[in-house]
């Protein structure tokens, strides 16, 4: 039932997102990527986007069109932003999971060993294809039904992650 066709399989940071348990409008479960030989666990959405981030940070694609802001203490004991460069604090950050190999060396994993993981509540392949305005642009494919979707933000992303989930039949909402 999965549409090969609607992600790009061949994209360097396409990620399958499990998601195994969403309790009160929170979603648990795991992430594979072509850079991690094992699952990377998230317990909720903040997590989530934050691994993904990591992700695309350390291959450096898409490429961020923005910086950082951080906010930083200012000598009177305020609050000033600094800015940042995604990728060196990415790069740095994402060193932890991803080892220190470039994208393309980087690589431990087969497409094929990604789409074969699948969610005990649903399966999302996701394929960023830019990060412009602060935020992500791409498609996502929910494979249980092969139905896929244009997102304009990571917001709109969870927004049809959640949806999706929202979809299923009451047995499978039970789990």
């Amino acid at each position: 039932m999965l549409n090969r066709e609607a992600v790009n399989m061949a994209a360097l940071n396409l990620v399958n997102i499990c998601i195994d348990r969403d309790y009160e409008d929170e979603m648990t479960g795991r992430l594979y990527n072509r850079y991690s030989k094992q699952a990377i666990s998230f317990d909720d959405v903040n997590s989530l986007l934050m691994q993904m981030e990591q992700l695309m940070d350390w291959i450096d694609f898409p490429k961020a069109h923005a910086s950082l802001r951080r906010f930083a203490a200012s000598e009177r004991g305020g609050c000033r932003i600094k800015e940042q460069s995604w990728s060196m604090s990415g790069s740095q950050r994402g060193a932890r999971w991803y080892g220190n190999a470039n994208r393309k060396d980087g690589i431990v994993k087969g497409t094929d060993e990604i789409l074969n993981e699948t969610g005990k509540r649903a399966t999302f392949l996701v394929n960023v294809q830019y990060r412009q305005n602060a935020t992500w642009q791409g498609r996502v494919l929910w494979a249980e039904t092969g139905r896929s979707c244009y997102f304009r933000s990571a917001l709109e992303l969870l927004k049809l992650m959640d949806g999706a989930l929202d979809e299923l039949p009451e047995e499978a909402q039970a789990q």
